[in-house]
């Protein structure tokens, strides 16, 4: 079937009952283009009938029994897993706990790659949303730093990036408190973990305000790196309020001077009725990283 008659086929089922649309779709999804499978497991996902959620996992069965002739790039799998989500249904746990395990390393140039990571960083943010005893799935996922192809020694902490990223996500999805000293130890002894990773799970720890708080930000709110300096202080504003002001002050007073901006624009984002005034007085400050954070979180605050 192709691309184009698999869209025709998708939009028709929009005037039958959810009992006919339902097979039609499947059908779809096995015999149609594979570019527009993803389409049809949203449509599916969007049914009203019993059969969406156990239809699903057939499909998902059936492309992973042959996953490099039946759904090659994982798009399939990864729109199922992400639907699975959607739905919130526990009878998805399983197949989601499959998911996030799940590699298919395929040679797309002169190195075999693993094109299933995509899939496992769903899968593992769908997992947080209808597993509540999903922390050990999803802390092997955090700490999963070893590529499993061979890749250069720059390129390693990269290649899982995503998976570890979702994970971190996935962990602040679920709230489960034994999560709290999982994100704190990556947090506390980083090694060479990319930014992005360690911004997620300063969000997600941050979100979940364990006691020791203060601790684990304050590094990275001071820190030499801009990114995860802006991160920790808008994270610390929008979840603690007024609560984080005095934190934000101190750290101002000791961040790199170009952190020191992303630090007064989260300060403006905090709801009180003397922020406006601090920020006022930050348009005359002798730095002109604070200067420039004032006039945008005055922009901000005005807009």
């Amino acid at each position: 079937m192709t691309y184009e008659k698999s869209l025709a086929t998708i939009k028709s089922t929009a005037t039958m009952p959810p009992e006919q649309a339902l097979p039609t779709l499947i059908d779809c999804i096995k015999k149609g283009h594979t570019l527009a499978a993803a389409k049809a497991v949203k449509t599916i996902a969007n049914l009203n009938h019993p059969d969406v959620v156990p239809s699903l996992i057939d499909v998902y069965d059936w492309l992973a029994q042959d996953p490099h002739k039946r759904d090659k790039g994982c798009d399939i799998r990864l729109a199922i897993a992400e639907a699975f989500g959607d739905i919130g249904s526990q009878h998805t746990i399983d197949t989601l706990r499959n998911a996030v395990r799940t590699m298919q390393i395929v040679r797309l140039g002169p190195t075999p790659e693993d094109i299933a990571i995509g899939l496992r960083a769903t899968a593992a943010l769908s997992l947080a949303k209808v597993d509540a005893n999903a922390l050990y799935e999803l802390s092997l996922l955090l700490f999963d730093k070893k590529p499993d192809t061979p890749v250069s020694p720059i390129s390693a902490p990269f290649v899982k990036a995503p998976v570890r990223k979702a994970a971190a996500q996935a962990i602040g999805i679920l709230g489960d408190m034994g999560g709290m000293p999982l994100l704190a130890v990556k947090l506390k002894f980083p090694g060479e973990e990319v930014p992005e990773v360690l911004a997620e799970c300063l969000e997600s720890l941050i979100a979940m305000r364990p006691p020791y708080l203060i601790e684990i930000a304050k590094p990275y709110l001071t820190g030499s790196d801009e990114y995860l300096s802006a991160i920790t202080a808008l994270s610390l504003a929008e979840n603690l309020g007024m609560d984080a002001l005095d934190t934000l002050l101190d750290a101002l007073e000791c961040a790199e001077s170009e952190a020191k901006e992303g630090i007064v624009i989260a300060i403006s984002v905090i709801r009180g009725s003397n922020i406006r005034q601090i920020l006022v007085n930050f348009l005359e400050h002798k730095n002109p990283f604070v200067r420039s954070g004032a006039k945008k979180g005055l922009e901000m605050l005005e807009g």
